[in-house]
């Protein structure tokens, strides 16, 4: 539409004016929000520690294990942790006392899209992975032949 147009210029008008309506809303509304962190900040609690729990609230849960998974293997990787966090992780599923199937749910958030693990769950090995699209898969893991013969020449 052209704003040579009485209607045009009265339908740019309007968008202007509706634009600068919820302009002075969102300055309202932020207003309201630095009062509200203010008035938790003087009760005492970390604002920080709050504005990180509402970004992460607002994420895929999905996302966040995938990016809590990632920066646990870089900080193991400098030597921020001392335990990897695959391990950190069984050891807390296991503490739970969670069945076999739920640890393998639970294992397969934690692996990288492209990426795979081999753990044993339950005392059986298995292969567990994610695709580019990050679907996961598991399946029982049955190690290569020259693995086998590897194993056997070692405890003979």
């Amino acid at each position: 539409m052209s704003v040579a147009t009485t209607e045009g210029r009265e339908l740019l008008s309007s968008y202007i004016e509706r634009i600068e309506r919820i302009v002075e809303e969102i300055v309202a509304l932020k207003d309201d929000q630095r009062v509200l962190f203010a008035e938790a900040k003087a009760k005492g609690f970390d604002t920080k520690a709050m504005r990180r729990i509402i970004k992460r609230r607002q994420k895929d849960q999905g996302e966040v294990t995938e990016q809590e998974s990632i920066d646990g293997i870089y900080m193991h990787a400098i030597g921020m942790t001392s335990e990897h966090p695959l391990h950190a992780q069984v050891k807390r599923l296991t503490a739970d006392g969670i069945g076999r199937e739920q640890v393998i749910e639970a294992l397969q958030l934690l692996i990288p899209v492209n990426g795979e693990i081999i753990a044993s769950v339950g005392g059986h090995p298995m292969r567990l992975w994610r695709t580019a699209d990050g679907k996961s898969f598991a399946e029982e893991y049955v190690p290569p032949p020259f693995q086998d013969f590897m194993n056997k020449r070692k405890a003979s």
